[in-house]
């Protein structure tokens, strides 16, 4: 069986006052997210990536939680910076999983591909939209 190979990264908010380093899998799990939550909560798609159990390295003190109830009836926690109000973690219960916004790595060359989740019930109209690719 081949040995499961992971990548140390870092990364960090806006103003400075988070950051963290994760360990994420060689190819790690990328999703576009268009649900509706996500996109009420960042005016449009968000790319997020799955995290393992603690794959993240981050001090929790630093972040404020907003906790609602997602489209499924389970509990959504937004984990976002308390200074600049920067999206860092989302905790979905349905899945019972953290996500980490894409955008807050400091290096972002290795995503290569991601999966467009949750597009057939919300996405913009202008968007052309499969599990693989985006057109606008």
């Amino acid at each position: 069986m081949k040995e499961k190979i992971f990548i140390n990264k870092t990364g960090g908010c806006i103003c400075g006052d988070i950051t963290f380093n994760v360990k994420l899998d060689e190819v790690p799990l990328v999703f576009n997210c268009h649900c509706i939550d996500c996109r009420k909560k960042i005016g449009g798609m968000m790319t997020i990536i799955l995290l393992r159990d603690g794959a993240i390295d981050i001090d929790k003190s630093k972040l404020k939680i907003y906790e609602h109830e997602g489209g499924s009836g389970n509990k959504i926690k937004k984990h976002f910076c308390g200074k600049c109000a920067a999206p860092i973690l989302t905790y979905v219960e349905k899945y019972k999983k953290y996500y980490l916004y894409a955008g807050l790595l400091d290096d972002i060359s290795f995503l290569k591909k991601a999966e467009n989740i949750h597009f057939k019930e919300s996405h913009f109209p202008f968007m052309e939209i499969n599990e693989k690719n985006i057109k606008v």
